[in-house]
């Protein structure tokens, strides 16, 4: 063979190519294997509190005073479209499952009177079991029960009924119904349920009440072979309760729904200095006690068009105003991040659609999907892999010099034969 119109060994061509094609191949591997390695996902699970009680038409809470617009719309509950929609979002953008409000059964309200005030009960439910379990993309998404123990309570009072029995009811029907599902949330194996405001029924009924409540419904789910994992949410801090607290008793984890709820007029520094403050006191204290933590995020707060809305009903109703703000979020959502329980590693955000308080990170006319790409962002791990850049480069060079003199050799060599 010639080249450049002088003969070579057929082996040199050969090998010349051979070269050429290995250190293209290096360098390819190279340059792909460290773009891969420069961003990973965190291991941290992200739950969003779900509010499936929109659109139902006696009680239409759109239109209780809502400040913002859903990129929907004003949409209904009740379409398993909806809620299929904001399952593929919220997969998209890192959220892990939804945490749905639910109020129970509902068994025990007086139906046939529409204008005492009770809440939609069986709606709630008829939308969680037949539209929100319907979405097409749940079976790769994960849901647990969120019992709205205020809501359920204080009817339960009002309407002069036991709140003791709606409890342990609403308990057994969801481990018949719900905690069985294919896509339902667990820990250690172990069904997972978060009860909102356990401080409020502490208050409600005395301490001995609350205790007995507990340990009843986990005996009558161990009945059925149900073991649950029990999530409370401790009230808004920022403080964590003394270690010596009642309100620790028989919980697998505790959370805040909305942490330093009280003090988010003071705001948005002073927020993320009590999270980067208390957060590690609550994970300090609930480790102490063999129990879990949860530590929360949120995108702002604003209950004034709603409480506007419940004063012309004469209700009363205190104005909170936190402005929804990306960039505090995405601090927020770091600091819950960073202070994330090291076996639970799971992270809550208020909410995903709580429209009343503007706590909503569901993409929405004003700010898009903003929220959601923070926390898409938040999840990404930037890594400092400066070493293998300084080894594949050294590497590449190396392997050029070594194939040059390769070259050089055997182009020598044909030329002497």
């Amino acid at each position: 063979m010639y080249v450049n119109g002088e003969p070579v060994l057929i082996s040199y061509v050969i090998f010349r190519r051979f070269c050429v094609l290995a250190i293209v191949g290096v360098l390819t591997f190279s340059l792909v294997a460290n773009g891969f390695a420069m961003v990973t996902e965190m291991d941290a699970k992200i739950g969003a509190y779900y509010y499936i009680w929109w659109g139902i038409p006696f009680n239409n809470h759109w239109e209780h005073g809502v400040k913002y617009t859903p990129f929907l719309g004003e949409y209904n509950s009740s379409d398993s479209l909806t809620a299929d929609r904001h399952i593929l979002w919220a997969k998209q953008h890192g959220i892990d499952f939804f945490a749905v409000s639910w109020i129970g059964k509902g068994t025990w309200v007086d139906w046939m009177n529409t204008s005492d005030g009770t809440w939609d009960f069986d709606e709630i439910d008829w939308n969680l079991n037949y539209s929100f379990l319907k979405a097409s993309h749940l079976p790769d998404f994960n849901f647990c029960l969120f019992y709205e123990t205020e809501i359920v309570l204080d009817n339960a009072i009002g309407h002069n009924k036991n709140f003791t029995d709606i409890f342990i009811n609403d308990m057994v029907y969801a481990a018949e119904n719900y905690f069985n599902h294919p896509s339902y949330l667990r820990v250690d194996n172990k069904p997972v349920l978060i009860i909102y405001n356990l401080p409020h029924l502490y208050q409600k009924l005395s301490i001995q009440e609350a205790q007995k409540l507990i340990n009843v419904t986990r005996q009558r789910l161990a009945d059925i072979n149900v073991n649950v994992y029990l999530i409370g949410d401790l009230g808004g801090g920022p403080s964590a309760p003394d270690a010596d607290s009642p309100l620790w008793y028989s919980l697998d984890a505790v959370t805040s729904y909305f942490f330093a709820h009280a003090h988010a007029p003071e705001g948005w520094q002073q927020m993320t200095d009590y999270a980067r403050t208390y957060y590690p006191r609550w994970l300090s204290t609930a480790k102490s006690k063999g129990i879990g933590f949860i530590p929360n995020a949120y995108p702002g707060y604003d209950n004034t068009e709603h409480c506007k809305w419940k004063q012309s009903q004469n209700m009363s109703c205190t104005s909170i105003e936190l402005p929804l703000n990306k960039t505090m979020f995405e601090q927020m959502l770091n600091i819950a991040l960073n202070n994330r329980d090291e076996n639970l590693k799971i992270v809550m955000i208020t909410s995903w659609n709580e429209w009343l308080e503007s706590t909503a990170i569901e993409p929405s006319m004003q700010f898009g999907e903003s929220f959601l790409h923070t926390i898409s962002n938040a999840k990404k791990v930037q890594h400092d892999y400066s070493i293998w850049n300084i080894m594949y480069f050294t590497a590449g060079v190396g392997f050029g010099v070594i194939t040059t003199v390769i070259f050089y050799y055997i182009k020598m060599r044909a030329h002497k034969r």
